[in-house]
């Protein structure tokens, strides 16, 4: 069985368990607040997904600071 967790790396909402319940875990869970880390998770139903709390790394900053 799958259940919500808070991702440690990016704080935001992710998931834990054996992945069959993917989809239904984070359905109510707008897509914003969900955690960007990779490599995705590719669920049953052919959708990606943020991967299982704590698996994941955060992806490269898109910012570019100033020199």
């Amino acid at each position: 069985m799958c259940f919500g967790a808070t991702c440690p790396n990016c704080s935001k909402q992710s998931w834990r368990g054996c992945g069959s319940h993917v989809p239904s875990v984070l359905s109510s869970v707008p897509e914003e607040d969900r955690c960007t880390c990779e490599p995705k998770f590719q669920a049953a139903d052919g959708k990606e997904y943020p991967p299982q709390a704590g698996t994941g790394s955060p992806p490269p900053s898109s910012s570019k600071e100033d020199l």
